[in-house]
């Protein structure tokens, strides 16, 4: 190896190279060591002010300027008042003298010699906790723009410093940390012509102390980064070999391997994942564990070697591995009863774990209830009363926890809720249909509760109430003559029915008590009426993220369907619910945890008997159509929905016209089954923008309709060339246990049925877990931690500006084997795809049972016309009912609305705002 000494960080790096590279040239003496930070930072912190800043206010961090050794310093604090996080401080530069550097040495030449640097600071432990969490306290310097390939994320890794004598040392003083200290605060950048640059340079520290412990800090000065050095080597390791795998569990694998040789020596391993980098570790390491994985999916694993020049081995050979079975720490009683279930989600609300302040809103709150951990929890929401929020059902959570704890609030915490709800303006709001409600109901409550409270708009009391009730009272007539506009969305149908019952559970005014039971009553008949035995089986609005569409008694987000489950129970236990039991590694939307606290002991609404009846019937065999008639923002629009239901299973499809300005969050065709597995769904998607693949769809793009168990779509591009494609999703966690190819169609077995996907024009099979970086498949998605998915999937995709599918279900009773299934597919079924290139692309589809399927592309702008046709005859879309199901029916717009179990019948009068029960007699 040949060494080309440049600047040094010390004198005793000098010693250090010539120690690690034989042959070493010295430096001259008058080289002055260039620390590449003092030009964009306070290094030395000479001006009294701290160059960090603090990453998440409510981790309990603070910093301070102190004095030590005579100098200034600055202390890091974390304190377990906090969410349970580590206090994270930084500072990112986009422009500073160590980036150009940096990106000086990336512009030369594909083999020049790299540039070693190293990282010091000075460091003393100032607080020692009782309960520190020592992974979380180190340095690192991370990169923006990186692929871990050209330019490494993280140029110093997170390496504790707790092993420093720096940090160990009971002198007081500050010492010195560097190389010596942490070898990897030494980092290499290997030149690839310009081919990639850095877009930022982040220093950051980071101090945790877990739950209860008492504080941990440390004090930091004299922060630098030196050049030390130019090293060329252009031999690479030798292949790792003999991969193996220890004891695997549900989301870790253990890995070894054997050492690779180098003529300058081995200095880390790289561990990849399907494909992704995952680990690091030293050259003098031959094994890892790799954590965080999903339960119950399969992944594989390659090791390269690496040398201090950056010159990598061949990938070894992939290791396939499967993790265990998901394994709940507290899984539900089972069967269980509606007082059973309902406690363990109260209780699970008071068990979640610590993220995010708004998050644990319905924690905290919980617990001061049952008189746990009072003090702190009096401090944490006292914390948050004294924030913003900027999504309105974060008020809505927070008047929650006023309403149901505020008697145990001191007089200066009562304060802070006062001022908390004086900071907004209840007034008619243009927004998404569970913020505007959301702000009509906290604007209600502060009213009624805070009568002293002046809003933004300068109204309180009286008329705080008057003005909120009326645009109140608007969506309640629209919600129950039009439908809820975000139905069977995890994240906003149940902050919707959350403010609802707020009003029921705390409203003075027993006429708007009555209406919104009647609107809630009326929620919960639709939820029962698709409920099948723990599933959901309806299309989705407002459906955004992978997440979203996850809903299963291995777990589901603590959401509707969770309170659903507490009264329809399903057929088989409830292992996980809400984000704490998430096995996903991000989820999308972790804020949204407030449906514990509708377990409340306190609470005062019940569901009707006979909405619970329908909801707990496990024989259901039908099939059903309802209407929507507003989108989230209010504005007219229709959404028809088609749902076929078998005892075990389901497919539910949906297609919108009139449409203008709505989202394009919807999940238009869902097929759900009975699984002991995970994530028994299969469903389609269509590109567009940055969001996750699968999350979202364009229903201006695809058209859909739906005959029984039968469905059939087109499609039909805009022209954004990065958004035309299909996305089969067909879960890879073992719901689905048998697939296979069959001439054009995919075939799949469930156990309890059979379905069947082709595609008018050819696609490519990928597979994605949520481990993977969002943009693995689709490459045009955002790079966001909670856009990945929630489980695993082989995903058929699809490019084209035409195209055209069909999806075929089949009960396991109707088949003797998939064979069956999949020979009758090919004996019976026709697929006519010779009008694909016209201007309204058009699919024909004689069907496994004998219809004909005619569905041409048309406007989804537009009234229905006869473009969706059955056996030559048009679907009658405007003849559908806003209910039309065995048990529940509504004309569109109608006042009335009946609910019917054997020969009882509920009678709902939306003009009268009256119930009747009424018992029907055959003529």
């Amino acid at each position: 190896m040949r060494v080309l000494y440049g600047t040094l960080a010390s004198v005793c790096v000098t010693v250090l190279l010539a120690a690690q590279a034989p042959g070493a040239v010295a430096i001259p003496a008058d080289d002055t060591p260039v620390n590449l930070l003092a030009a964009d930072m306070d290094d030395g912190l000479d001006s009294g002010t701290s160059p960090l800043a603090l990453s998440n206010a409510s981790s309990g961090g603070t910093q301070q300027i102190v004095s030590a050794d005579g100098d200034n310093a600055l202390e890091l604090r974390d304190a377990s008042q906090g969410a349970n996080l580590s206090s994270y401080f930084y500072h990112r530069w986009s422009t500073s003298t160590l980036k150009d550097r940096i990106n000086a040495v990336y512009r030369e030449p594909v083999g020049s010699p790299a540039q070693q640097f190293v990282l010091q600071y000075d460091l003393k432990r100032s607080a020692a906790s009782d309960k520190p969490v020592n992974k979380d306290i180190y340095a690192q310097i991370q990169f923006g723009n990186f692929d871990n390939v050209l330019v490494p994320r993280f140029a110093v890794p997170a390496v504790s410093l707790t092993s420093t004598s720096a940090y160990k040392s009971t002198s007081g003083s500050l010492e010195h940390v560097d190389d010596s200290d942490i070898a990897e605060y030494r980092f290499t950048i290997v030149p690839n012509g310009g081919n990639r640059l850095v877009s930022t340079v982040e220093l950051g520290f980071s101090v945790r102390v877990d739950t209860g412990g008492t504080d941990e800090a440390i004090t930091v000065d004299n922060f630098g980064v030196y050049e030390a050095g130019q090293v060329s080597d252009g031999t690479p390791p030798t292949t790792p070999t003999s991969l193996t795998a220890g004891a695997v569990t549900a989301t870790s694998v253990p890995l070894r391997w054997d050492a690779s040789t180098d003529d300058t020596g081995v200095t880390g391993y790289d561990v990849f994942r399907d494909g992704s980098q995952v680990a690091s570790v030293s050259g003098s390491s031959t094994s890892t564990a790799v954590t965080g994985l999903m339960p119950a999916t399969g992944y594989d694993f390659t090791v390269r070697a690496r040398d201090a020049l950056g010159n990598v081995s061949p990938m070894s050979s992939a290791l396939h591995v499967s993790t265990g079975p998901y394994e709940p720490t507290s899984p539900a009683p089972y069967p269980g009863t509606v007082k059973t279930r309902t406690q363990w989600l109260w209780d699970k609300t008071k068990a979640m774990k610590e993220e995010d302040g708004a998050t644990n809103v319905a924690q905290y709150t919980a617990q001061l209830i049952d008189h746990e951990n009072v003090e702190s929890n009096l401090t944490k929401l006292d914390n948050l009363f004294q924030g913003y929020d900027y999504e309105q059902y974060k008020s809505v959570a927070k008047m929650y926890s006023y309403l149901m704890a505020g008697d145990q609030f001191s007089p200066e915490m009562l304060e802070h809720v006062r001022s908390y709800f004086a900071k907004y303006g209840y007034q008619k709001l243009s927004q998404t249909e569970n913020l505007r409600m959301s702000n009509y109901v906290t604007g209600y409550l502060v009213g009624q509760y805070l009568p002293d409270v002046v809003d933004l708009n300068g109204n309180s009391g009286a008329k705080l109430k008057e003005i909120n009730k009326a645009n109140i009272l608007e969506m309640v007539q629209a919600g129950v003559k039009r439908g809820w506009a975000e139905y069977q969305s995890p994240e906003y149908t149940i902050m919707t029915y959350f403010c609802l019952n707020a009003l029921h559970q705390w409203s003075d005014d027993q006429q708007l008590r009555r209406q919104v039971k009647m609107a809630m009553d009326v929620m919960w008949f639709e939820w029962a009426s698709d409920w099948d035995n723990g599933y959901m089986i309806s299309s989705e609005s407002r459906a955004k993220g992978d997440l979203a569409s996850v809903n299963d008694p291995t777990w589901r987000p603590a959401d509707h369907s969770t309170l659903a489950w507490t009264y329809f129970g399903a057929h088989r236990a409830q292992a996980g619910v809400g984000e704490s039991d998430n096995p996903a590694p991000s989820a999308y939307r972790p804020d949204l945890e407030y449906a514990g606290l509708l377990a409340w002991p306190g609470s005062t609404y019940e569901p009707p008997e006979s909405a619970v009846t329908i909801g707990r019937k496990t024989d259901k065999s039908f099939t059903a159509h309802k209407t929507n008639l507003q989108n989230s923002s209010g504005h007219a629009m229709d959404v028809y929905r088609t749902s076929y239901v078998r005892p075990t299973w389901g497919l539910g499809t949906e297609v919108q016209y009139r449409r203008i300005d709505n989202w394009i969050e919807d999940a238009p065709v869902v097929l759900r089954w009975q699984s002991k597995e995970a994530n028994p769904l299969f469903r389609l998607s269509v590109d567009q923008g940055n969001a996750s693949i699968g999350a979202y769809d364009q229903p201006a793009n695809q058209r859909v309709m739906q005959n029984g168990p039968t469905a059939v779509g087109v499609y039909k591009s805009s022209g954004d060339q990065t958004s035309n494609y299909i996305n089969a999703m067909f879960p890879a966690n073992g719901s689905v246990q048998e697939r296979r190819q069959v001439d054009d169609w995919t075939v799949a077995s469930t156990g309890t049925m059979y379905f069947a996907y082709r595609l008018a024009k050819p696609g490519t099979w990928y597979h994605q877990t949520p481990n993977d970086p969002p943009n693995k498949v689709k490459t045009t998605a955002q790079l966001h931690p909670t856009a990945g998915l929630s489980y695993s999937y082989d995903i058929l995709r699809s490019q084209a500006d035409t195209n055209g599918w069909v999806l075929e279900t089949a009960d396991a009773s109707e088949f003797s084997s998939l064979n069956s299934f999949a020979t009758a597919l090919a004996s019976k079924s026709r697929l006519d795809t010779s009008h694909l290139e016209e201007s309204n692309p058009r699919v024909v589809y004689h069907s496994l049972r004998g219809d004909d399927l005619d569905i041409a592309f048309d406007s989804a702008a537009q009234a229905p016309g006869d473009a969706h046709l059955v056996n030559g005859t048009p679907i009658d879309y405007d003849a559908f009912k806003l209910f039309d199901t065995p048990w529940l029916q509504q004309n569109k717009l109608g006042s009335t609305f009946t609910a019917t179990v054997g020969d009882e019948s509920l009678v709902y009068d939306f003009g009268r705002w009256t119930v009747t029960a009424r018992r029907n007699t055959s003529s």
